[in-house]
């Protein structure tokens, strides 16, 4: 038990930016954000002798933070049900774009990728997000979102397809900075 309290304590520090980055792209209030953040691990804590350790814990704290947001926006809706095609913003926040030492050129890369974001759906931008910038795998991604991993690699190849027809090749860009 203390064990794997321990391992909770390393993966609050080792993920809370990235839940919070993610959190955030639904576009909700930043303390609404960290609340939900420590409800997911609060309930770790208080769950600790019936939860089994995951073989990927991003995958796990990134689908408990989105099933916890529908949660609440259920709620707050007074919805029965999650519906797949329930529409919410997703916003995407590209960090990487922090390392360029030019402001001028940070600022021209970040016009030009939230332009190529305003390209894609809720759901493309999110998929995006998923796969490519917390690198889960179609697997991962399609559990998070409730979909099938075909429609992943469907959903991915049309999104690029729109950012290339969209943007000449600063699609390419997007990636790189997605690895980096």
């Amino acid at each position: 038990m203390e064990q794997k309290i321990r391992e909770f304590d390393k993966w609050y520090e080792q993920y809370v930016d990235e839940l919070f980055s993610y959190g955030m792209a639904f576009g909700m209030e930043k303390e609404y954000v960290l609340d939900v953040i420590h409800d997911v691990f609060l309930h770790l804590y208080e769950s600790v002798n019936k939860i089994e350790m995951p073989d990927n814990p991003k995958f796990y704290l990134l689908r408990s933070l989105k099933n916890r947001i529908i949660s609440s926006k259920q709620k707050n809706f007074n919805l029965l049900s999650i519906d797949d095609n329930m529409e919410y913003e997703f916003q995407i926040k590209v960090d990487a774009l922090a390392l360029l030492e030019d402001e001028e050129e940070r600022l021209a890369y970040e016009e030009q990728l939230d332009n190529l974001f305003r390209l894609l759906t809720n759901k493309q931008r999110e998929v995006v997000y998923l796969h490519f910038m917390q690198e889960l795998s179609y697997q991962e991604v399609a559990e998070i979102l409730h979909i099938t991993p075909k429609s992943v690699r469907k959903i991915i190849y049309r999104a690029l397809e729109r950012m290339q027809g969209g943007v000449a090749p600063l699609w390419l860009v997007f990636i790189f900075l997605a690895e980096s």
